[in-house]
């Protein structure tokens, strides 16, 4: 906390550099922090203990039973091929204001196990969480959402819980769990619940009958996003074909795979154009059209199916959940009602009355015991979680929707870079599973190769001119900015002259000028963001000085999902900035990122020009924070370079090229041997390795439980022989030793009866199915 970036490599050898920390500290800090290192017995008590072993066992005890969720399997990269939909639920909105983009969000996490949506900001992500509660519940799933913090699910809680109905407030069964605070709040919030619907009257006829018309209305919208995601499908398929294709490897260029080619090119494509064709141009106003505009009619149905959950409170099962309810001794409830939640059967009684419970990740512990509980887990701002506590809200759903924006701020981590490094050498940890470095939404995507992302990419926020830097540097320019540019000056560089700073990181002068700024425009909302801790806390003295008390100054941390008409960004670099502290600044990106898409009006960006030119020199060409400075100075004219994402939905593929160069050239040898031969062949999927070698019997038992993925078999007099197996590879086939030793069997067996093996890294999993079903399409033909 009171280190600047710069000395934080001292951080690496705590041990041994203690007493250089301890001097900066003195020396940065003046009177407000006094170093005491004399040792203290010290009994530590932890307001949350959370026993993270209970709650792995059960993913462990899941694999030991064959019953392992999707997200878990997701998690661990077991996801082979795209899951299929689970079946078709009609979407049901609280509000009209929705796009393409929103509805195909809600869709997927309705219809399939994993969904993952990016939300960059401004993008709408809070009302399509929102929505989604909303026909979740409409469809009677039970739904648990979660997020690292309070601020994110207290927002939507709030607009949840305040939703209207002819100026009544509708009793929507959601309940906001969490610490000893939030669970009186809960209490106190049932006790309300149960007084406003004592008297509200319930016509179950009339109910079921809106319901069926909603539902036969809301059809014919999931009917065309069904043919929306068809026709994205085939677009990807024929992505895959034009790629086989276009490859230049020397297979192509053999008389022996023009068969192949023609078949390709001829009948496979020209199918798959046809059936583009076939599929009617669906746009936004063919989806909107569709939504049900009775608006009132379903809050209606809203304020009464809610009012019918709440009123379950009074039935016979819940007279000890009543009793904890009623008890006015504070304390006696809470232990009461922990207690209550703690076991398994309350929670499922539970649901029946609130089938959307929201807690934070961590709190996600004290809901019954791990394992799936709800129909589905939600987690917003996925992107700031961390992986060791959003696996126990993940673990208590059978399905997951993840939304977030990889884009902006990562989890803060306190585990250090060097205990990190031994950790992850010691135990063999990937880098998709590095702590550190990744989010939950992180390791998803990373892991899970063959589930959709969906880009939330209509912009609502920001003037066009100052969304226009993050969209062209960091999300591909996918953004659709919806907003008008109707202010005047949008991006303003004030130039400073921080030669003579009175502190480590900090400026005076830019203090005093956001200061006059803010004096002069009081009828705005206004945010004041800087990198560095020691210039937030100059500029909050400022302004408690000034009397200034409705704009705060903050790190940018203090500012992720906030907006303002203004953002002030307090630069503080000086003829002191080293080159380390400007390296920090201008690689991290995400921080950059968050600070310039919070303002709706006007960004103004504060700094020393001279200095900022004197480190831009020191650090090299990529520079995010150069290119910024030059982008506001210009006022949005300058060439802004595109930042390399992972990212699916921004239209960056999971796999490399080098993964799939090296596929093509390995099966298009394969393939120019099987012709050599010239005879039919035919090709079988999922086989067990001991029925391709049915007379080998050198190898045990452990070896033939496995399969190849499919096989293709040469057709003779005799029978069909095995001549090209192909095998997808989880991530155990590198990392765990037996399976390795396995896989040697398997290459050993292979050679032994002249049998190809190509083998795929899952990483390739989502290409190599549309390769696999255009090679099975081909073989069924020749066959």
């Amino acid at each position: 906390y009171y280190l600047d970036a710069d000395d934080y490599g001292l951080l690496l050898d705590f041990k041994k550099n203690q007493e250089q920390i301890k001097n900066i500290i003195t020396q940065n800090n003046g009177d407000r922090v006094k170093v005491d290192d004399r040792p203290y017995f010290i009994a530590v008590g932890y307001d949350v203990t959370v026993d993270l072993h209970a709650e792995y066992k059960k993913i462990i005890e899941m694999y030991e039973k064959n019953q392992a969720s999707f997200p878990i399997r997701a998690f661990f990269g077991d996801l082979l091929e795209k899951p299929r939909r689970i079946k078709s639920y009609p979407i049901a909105l609280i509000n009209s204001k929705i796009n393409m983009d929103q509805l195909l969000a809600i869709n997927k996490a309705m219809q399939y196990p994993t969904a993952y949506i990016q939300g960059p900001p401004g993008t709408g992500k809070t009302n399509t969480i929102i929505n989604t509660i909303v026909t979740g519940f409409f469809n009677e799933r039970t739904i648990l959402f979660a997020s690292n913090n309070n601020h994110p699910i207290d927002a939507v809680f709030d607009k949840l819980r305040m939703m209207e109905y002819h100026g009544r407030i509708i009793p929507f069964p959601v309940i906001r769990l969490g610490n000893q605070e939030k669970l009186w709040e809960s209490i106190v919030y049932i006790r309300n619940l149960m007084k406003a619907v004592a008297e509200v009257k319930v016509f179950n006829d009339t109910l079921d009958k809106r319901k069926g018309d909603r539902t036969t209305r809301a059809k014919q919208l999931t009917e065309l996003l069904h043919k929306y995601e068809e026709y994205l499908e085939l677009k990807e398929r024929r992505e895959t074909l034009l790629k086989i294709l276009d490859y230049k490897g020397e297979g192509f260029h053999s008389a022996n795979l023009i068969a192949f080619e023609a078949d390709l090119r001829e009948r496979q494509l020209r199918k798959i154009e046809e059936d583009l064709k076939a599929i009617p141009r669906i746009d936004e106003k063919d989806a909107l059209a569709l939504l049900d505009r009775n608006e009132e009619e379903f809050r209606q149905y809203l304020y009464f199916t809610s009012a019918k959950h709440i009123q379950r409170l009074n039935e016979e099962k819940y007279s000890d959940l009543r009793e904890i309810i009623a008890t006015e001794n504070k304390e006696d409830a809470l232990v009461r009602f922990g207690k209550y939640l703690q076991q398994t059967e309350n929670i499922k009684k539970l649901q029946r009355v609130f089938p959307i419970i929201i807690t934070t990740c961590i709190s996600a512990h004290r809901l019954g015991e791990p394992g799936p509980l709800f129909d589905m887990t939600i987690i917003d701002e996925a992107s700031q979680c961390n992986t060791a506590m959003a696996l126990l809200p993940i673990i208590r759903g059978e399905n997951l929707m993840l939304v977030g924006d990889p884009q902006q701020l990562n989890p803060v981590i306190l585990l250090d870079e060097f205990t990190n490094k031994v950790l992850r050498k010691e135990y063999s940890v990937p880098d998709e599973y590095d702590y550190r470095k990744n989010s939950i939404y992180k390791v998803f995507l990373a892991s899970d190769s063959v589930s959709d992302e969906i880009l939330l990419h209509n912009h609502y926020r920001c003037n066009p001119k100052i969304i226009g830097f993050n969209n062209k540097k960091y999300y591909n320019s996918k953004l659709s900015v919806r907003t008008a540019d109707d202010q005047a000056a949008p991006l303003v560089f004030v130039d400073v002259n921080n030669g003579n700073q009175q502190g480590k990181n900090t400026s005076r002068v830019e203090a005093d000028k956001i200061i006059s700024y803010v004096k002069a425009n009081r009828d705005k909302s206004i945010g004041i963001i800087t990198p560095f801790t020691n210039q937030s806390n100059l500029i909050n003295r400022s302004l408690e000085k000034e009397g200034l008390t409705n704009v705060s100054c903050g790190t940018v941390h203090s500012f992720q999902g906030d907006e303002k008409d203004i953002i002030l960004f307090s630069t503080a670099l000086g003829n002191d900035t080293r080159e380390g502290t400007y390296n920090w600044l201008k690689s991290n990106h995400e921080l950059i990122n968050v600070a310039t898409s919070r303002p709706k009006e006007k960004l103004i960006i504060l700094g020393d020009l001279r200095n900022i030119e004197r480190l831009h020199t020191a650090n090299g060409d990529d520079d995010d924070m150069y290119e910024l400075v030059n982008y506001v100075r210009s006022e949005g004219k300058t060439v802004v370079s595109s930042k390399e994402t992972q990212s699916r939905a921004l239209g960056v593929k999971p796999y490399s090229t080098e993964t799939e160069n090296a596929f093509l050239e390995t099966l298009n040898h394969a393939l120019e041997n099987i012709w050599l031969t010239q005879t039919k062949y035919t090709i079988h999927k999922e086989v067990p390795i001991a029925q391709v070698f049915q007379n080998n019997n050198t190898y045990d038992a452990l070896f033939y439980t496995g399969r190849f993925d499919f096989v293709i078999y040469e057709k003779e007099t005799s029978g069909e022989v095995p001549v090209l197996a192909i095998e997808l590879d989880g991530k155990e086939h590198v990392e765990n030793e037996v399976v390795s030793r396995r896989d040697a069997q398997k290459n050993r067996i292979c050679a032994e009866h002249n049998l190809q093996l190509i083998r795929v890294e899952n990483t390739y999993a989502r290409r190599y199915n549309y390769i696999k079903d255009i090679l099975i399409n081909y073989f069924k033909r020749m066959h």
